[in-house]
């Protein structure tokens, strides 16, 4: 008989998802001493105590439900005719004593007692369920009786795995895990739904920082599993939620690991289900600090036929760098009171979403969140400058983006923009959008697949401009006999652009990439204890690039010369003019074309610069006249020597930062402001002759 300690083993086997390494006798030290631990949690007394009492398993008493009852009812009248026709079937048998036989083996079959009455039923059960799952398989008829074996099964499944499913004595959603197990103060939260009212001490802080960090190792190996067999793109949050699934779970069923993983999944895809620009500019992944991506371009090759070793054809190799730069996320819950009130506030809130996750799963779900959106914000107006050392630096300048990616590509002769379209506004977009498709038009051989990108933001401008010039409001393709133009269709609007970012540009979709090192690494959590503090961290790499952007010159003169024949983006100049003085707006736009300061015998320096935003980097242009930045000029940072610019050079900026302390709430609070100074980040000068 089946020992009790060796049953109640193989149930924690089961609930940690170790019952393979039980089978094949691979398990380590660390998780035979992670099962006695569970072992003695479930069962109130040590493993090795119970295992030397080595006393036999109990048969549990069998109460039968008014359902299974029912069920049990129909199952032996389903007997009882199997048992009569064999019988009526015997007395039709020859003398052979055929039907002696039967009727004795029937007789032998009749259950003597309750066990064998279930056994036996149990086994008429097995068999109707083949029978089913035959039936399911075959055509209906014209009326069809709809049948549903796993129906409850499934149900049960989805409600545990969105949190829906109701509480048992023990644990949370009757997920039977250490996890989710009942009287763990953060997992009462979930029960209760309110504030537990008084502060939360060092050694909850500890059962919480503890079980934090093994569901964040749990979520971080089963990122890894799902991206190294490729699964990562099979989440899809709504048919997930849904209870429909392309990942197999097979192996997990009717474990409480099948819970854990499927929640971790869930969490993973309602990430992915976030608002992104993926879907516009592709994220290649495993670059890991800079790789070269070469390309060629071919001249013409063919000519009319000549005899003899004629040849023609020429090649210009380029090479676009894909580059990549670490990002990460710091964060110390100093206060888990307050993060436990703002749960709670985020579970009683009216039309949140359906999921209620418990307090360790709504910190990841919450965090992550909060980084996928300034991920995606990055990804298109991102701007790496050195890291300040103060105590908060900015999001958006942590990485490079795409229109940092776009910007390089003038500033390093591969690209000439149309110096002629530049800033637009509501009563001129029509037209700078449409010169500038006509412009693009006359310098490719074919605008074939090609689209234009434009900002977000003035879509409705557009919009309203399109519509009032053609006097419809349908489908905007009115009697043209095509739409490859500037029409709304043609144009692909970017989120995450600055509403004073007037850049348009046109390439084939896909040429401009965001780059990452590893997939899910910025929700790779690991968490610390640090005295009464629990500090949390990642780390990923992000960047941006241009698959193809033309041949790349030496001069801006050899690039003008081109007439933009190798090109593969083109883009407008949209550059605000400034007027240097001795105090400056940069409120109108990131790209400004700087004249010379309006003075007689010498420059005027620069005092002060209002309208700005300490998350982002602004490029001053030299005009035809240059500009000067003096030594005297207070508001720049680092100048030790005037900075002359002449025409085509340029200066990139950005706010210089510094922590201060303010009282708030009664308490000293660390906050970074800027100084209303700037830094020079990036500067090309042509040397005085």
């Amino acid at each position: 008989m089946i020992k009790k300690w060796q049953k109640r083993l193989m149930a924690i086997a089961q609930s940690l998802g170790l019952v393979a390494k039980f089978k094949d006798g691979s398990l380590t030290a660390d998780e035979q001493k992670k099962c006695y631990a569970a072992y003695e949690e479930k069962f109130g007394i040590a493993f090795a105590e119970d295992k030397a009492l080595n006393e036999d398993d109990e048969p549990e008493e069998t109460l039968l439900s008014a359902e299974e009852q029912q069920e049990l009812a129909e199952l032996f009248a389903d007997t009882t005719e199997t048992e009569t026709n064999a019988n009526e079937g015997a007395d039709t048998q020859g003398a052979s004593g055929e039907g002696t036989q039967t009727q004795t083996q029937a007789q032998t079959d009749v259950p003597k007692t309750h066990k064998e009455a279930v056994r036996k039923l149990s086994t008429v059960a097995a068999g109707q369920k083949k029978t089913i799952e035959t039936l399911k398989k075959t055509p209906e008829d014209e009326t069809p009786m709809k049948t549903n074996a796993s129906a409850t099964s499934t149900k049960k499944v989805i409600a545990m795995v969105l949190g829906t499913a109701p509480h048992t004595a023990s644990h949370l959603f009757g997920i039977e895990d250490p996890l989710f197990a009942r009287g763990k103060w953060y997992n009462e939260l979930m029960v209760a739904r309110r504030s537990m009212g008084e502060d939360i001490n060092p050694s909850q802080k500890e059962e919480f920082m503890s079980a934090f960090s093994k569901f964040a190792q749990t979520a971080k190996s089963r990122l890894q599993s799902l991206t190294a067999n490729n699964l990562l793109g099979h989440l899809d949050f709504e048919k997930m939620a849904a209870g429909e699934s392309h990942i197999d779970y097979s192996d997990l069923l009717g474990t409480a690991g099948e819970y854990i993983v499927r929640r971790t999944d869930l969490i993973f895809a309602y990430l992915r289900s976030l608002p992104s620009v993926g879907h516009i500019f592709p994220v290649v992944s495993n670059v890991q600090n800079k790789e070269i991506a070469p390309n060629a371009d071919f001249g013409e090759l063919s000519q009319g036929y000549r005899s003899g070793r004629i040849f023609k054809g020429n090649v210009r190799f380029a090479a676009e760098v894909y580059s990549v730069v670490d990002v990460m996320f710091k964060y110390k819950f100093s206060d888990l009171i307050k993060l436990e009130k703002q749960y709670i506030g985020y579970l009683n809130r009216e039309g949140s979403n359906v999921i209620k996750w418990t307090f360790i799963e709504w910190v990841m779900v919450h965090f992550g969140t909060i980084l996928h959106n300034e991920q995606q914000r990055r990804r298109v107006s991102g701007f790496r400058v050195p890291q300040q050392d103060v105590v908060a630096n900015p999001a958006n300048l942590a990485a490079d983006g795409i229109i940092r990616a776009l910007l390089r590509t003038v500033e390093e002769y591969k690209v000439l923009p149309y110096s002629d379209l530049g800033v637009y506004d509501e009563d001129t977009i029509l037209t700078v959008f449409n010169l500038f498709w006509d412009k693009i038009t006359f310098d490719l051989d074919s605008t074939a697949g090609y689209k234009i990108y434009a900002n977000a933001k003035h879509r409705q401008w557009y919009i309203r401009a399109y519509r009032d010039e053609h006097r419809m409001d349908t489908d905007f393709k009115g009697t043209r006999t095509d739409i490859i133009d500037a029409s709304p269709e043609n144009i692909v609007w970017v989120p995450n652009m600055p509403a004073n970012c007037y850049l348009i540009w046109a390439t084939i979709p896909g040429n401009v990439e965001n780059y990452e090192d590893k997939p899910g690494e910025m929700t790779n959590f690991y968490f610390e204890r640090d005295f009464e503090d629990i500090l949390t961290l990642s780390r990923w790499k992000e960047g941006a690039g241009v698959l193809r952007a033309g041949v790349k010159f030496n001069t801006l003169a050899a690039l003008v010369a081109s007439n933009r024949k190798h090109q593969w983006i083109f883009m407008n100049y949209p550059a605000s003019e400034l007027t240097l003085s001795d105090s400056i707006s940069l409120s109108a736009n990131i790209l400004f074309e700087a004249t010379s300061e309006i003075v007689e015998d010498a420059p005027v320096p620069v005092t002060e610069i209002t309208g700005y935003d300490v998350d982002k980097v602004y490029k001053l242009v030299a005009g035809a006249a240059g500009f000067t930045i003096t030594t005297t000029s207070t508001a720049f940072v680092g100048v030790d020597e005037d900075i002359v610019a002449q025409a085509g050079d340029w200066v990139k900026i950005y706010a210089e930062l510094e922590d201060v302390v303010e009282v708030v709430d009664g308490e000293n609070v660390t906050m970074t402001k800027p100084t209303g100074k700037f830094l020079i980040l990036d500067k090309k000068i042509t040397p005085a002759e």
